[in-house]
């Protein structure tokens, strides 16, 4: 199982079942047909979008005994993280769905629909601050989880869920997290992307709340 980001450790979340069984009911006869889908999963900083991607790419795979492949919006920032952030501080403005390159996102998420070879993807790693490369090979999948921040504003993916638990909801979730930096600057950063995020969810097939933060 692909872990996506270089340094996440990834976790079965059994709160998600109901919501995925859900979920499986109402694609399963485009699961199961030659359509490679792919959902899309977004919400708010620690809101457990990664975990809900997670939980659902692993019961589709034991309920339908298909093949799946995650893509995070993460790896899809323009610059690598510190540099993202470093950038911010010189210009909080600078926050916003421009940092991360949509358009190539919803161009790799095309390629993975339509069945090529080979694909070249960006990864990124957190702990040496870069942004590599990844091979993936589209035909050994059946369908793919895309998880992130904007991705109610893809094109390609066929279902959305939105996860509506905004960053006061979730400041629990990213202080156990340990992933962010929690100061006064960044709780400005997520009020910046609270209003750009919350809009988003006009856009979603399906709206669910985390009351397991």
């Amino acid at each position: 199982m692909d872990r996506g980001m270089i340094g996440d450790k990834l976790t079965y979340h059994s709160s998600f079942k109901q919501n995925n069984k859900e979920v499986i009911t109402e694609l399963r006869e485009h699961l199961i047909s030659d359509e490679r889908l792919c959902i899309a999963i977004g919400g708010e900083s620690g809101s457990g979008k990664t975990s809900l991607a997670y939980a659902l790419l692993l019961d589709i795979q034991e309920e339908l005994n298909l093949k799946g492949y995650m893509f995070h919006l993460d790896d899809y920032f323009i610059l690598p993280p510190k540099d993202n952030h470093n950038k911010r501080l010189e210009d909080i403005s600078n926050v916003g769905i421009a940092e991360v390159n949509l358009e190539l996102l919803d161009k790799d998420l095309k390629k993975f629909s339509n069945s090529k070879e080979r694909l070249k993807k960006p990864l990124v790693n957190y702990q040496e601050n870069t942004i590599n490369q990844e091979i993936i090979y589209p035909n050994d999948f059946h369908f793919c989880i895309v998880e992130g921040t904007y991705t109610m504003l893809l094109k390609q993916p066929t279902y959305k869920i939105f996860i509506e638990n905004s960053f006061k909801d979730t400041k629990a979730n990213r202080e156990k997290r340990a992933r962010d930096i929690m100061d006064d600057f960044n709780e400005l950063v997520l009020e910046i992307e609270h209003k750009i995020i919350e809009v988003q969810s006009k856009y979603a097939n399906k709206t669910i709340r985390n009351n397991y933060l």
